[in-house]
């Protein structure tokens, strides 16, 4: 059964009176969806109030659950009616609605797409599992304070957008089942995932990443993230026991995203518990060359900066150093990159590049 969204209590559409028959019947939500002629997921959007009751739905609605056709049209206009009314009374939630990139969500499969336009601020409060806006300020701006992540300083950060691909990471990382959050045994696992940089298929290395580092209550989640997200990585905190490692793989190399998993890695392990978002200033710049050194440590070990310093560059030693890390030599051609050692343009032969929909974003 695809899972329900929760509409504000004070908006009850149809599909909770539809629930609360099948409930008082004895009728399974998969006999009531094959008997009426839906699949999963119009059923959940039947019951959540984003498929409106239909003429049609209706006379199937009275010969199945009960009562009239008519009963269940005047249900339905009368959650219409409530939710127009509220949408009237509360321009604010109209406002902040219009903030986010609800076509780009629902393209994403964030969201689904609503039936009015007036149900768009709606669907957002079910999207981010709250009731009023001011319940939005005080659970996701200010947890913000507690979210480190990378930014890219050629793009447009957007903080609605941004918010919406945590949230979108959140939704995500409760599929996913965490041990008890343990420090020192994560810190202890990256060592041994080095070897999957060198695995060219993220549908083979993704499950194997997400399955270890549950393990110590760590949930990886690979979310694209949409225009106006500048973020390419992001750690929080989901409560003491669970942890969001979230990246958006918007570079599609290996080189990239190792490094990026490494860094927020290094977030986790050095910055968990301090509020933090990335801002131009010194504490920041402090935060983010600890994750980037920590993210180089766990890169170079084994070998150590001062080889990747010294050494002559040439595609033997770039393969000779990746072996020697338990790396790909794409993951070496990053760090040289990065170094100034060699041009952006030079030994790129070497990196591993991966296709969007390899990720199942």
């Amino acid at each position: 059964m695809a899972d329900i969204a929760v509409r504000p209590k004070w908006a009850s559409p149809p599909g909770e009176t539809i629930l609360a028959v099948l409930h008082a019947k004895g009728m399974s939500v998969d006999l009531f969806r094959h008997e009426i002629g839906l699949n999963e997921s119009q059923a959940a959007e039947l019951f959540a109030g984003v498929m409106p009751v239909t003429p049609l739905l209706a006379k199937d609605l009275s010969r199945l659950v009960g009562s009239t056709a008519h009963f269940w049209m005047e249900r339905q206009k009368q959650f219409r009616n409530t939710l127009d009314e509220l949408a009237a009374s509360e321009p604010e939630l109209l406002e902040w609605g219009a903030s986010f990139p609800v076509q780009k969500m629902i393209e994403s499969g964030w969201l689904p797409k609503p039936y009015a336009k007036t149900d768009i601020a709606f669907e957002l409060l079910d999207f981010f599992d709250i009731e009023s806006v001011e319940e939005w300020r005080k659970r996701y701006p200010a947890r913000l304070g507690l979210t480190k992540f990378r930014t890219s300083q050629v793009l447009e950060n957007d903080l609605p957008t941004t918010i919406a691909w945590i949230r979108r990471g959140e939704v995500l990382a409760e599929n996913i089942e965490c041990g008890a959050w343990n420090r020192d045994g994560f810190h202890a696992c990256l060592r041994s995932l080095k070897p999957l940089s060198r695995e060219s298929d993220p549908e083979k290395f993704l499950p194997k990443l997400r399955k270890e580092c549950a393990k110590y209550g760590v949930a990886v989640v690979v979310a694209r993230s949409i225009n106006g997200c500048a973020a390419s990585g992001a750690t929080i905190m989901l409560n003491k026991q669970k942890a969001l490692l979230l990246l958006s793989a918007r570079f599609l190399s290996d080189d990239q995203f190792w490094f990026s998993f490494f860094h927020e890695a290094g977030h986790l392990l050095l910055h968990s518990g301090e509020p933090h978002i990335e801002y131009d200033d010194a504490s920041t710049s402090k935060q983010e060359d600890e994750a980037n050194r920590f993210a180089e440590g766990v890169i170079l070990e084994s070998a150590g900066e001062s080889t990747l310093q010294n050494m002559q560059v040439n595609s033997f030693s770039i393969a000779r150093l990746a072996r020697q890390c338990d790396v790909s030599p794409g993951v070496i051609v990053g760090q040289l990159q990065f170094r100034g050692r060699i041009s952006p343009k030079t030994f790129n032969k070497f990196k591993i590049r991966y296709r969007v929909g390899s990720f199942n974003l």
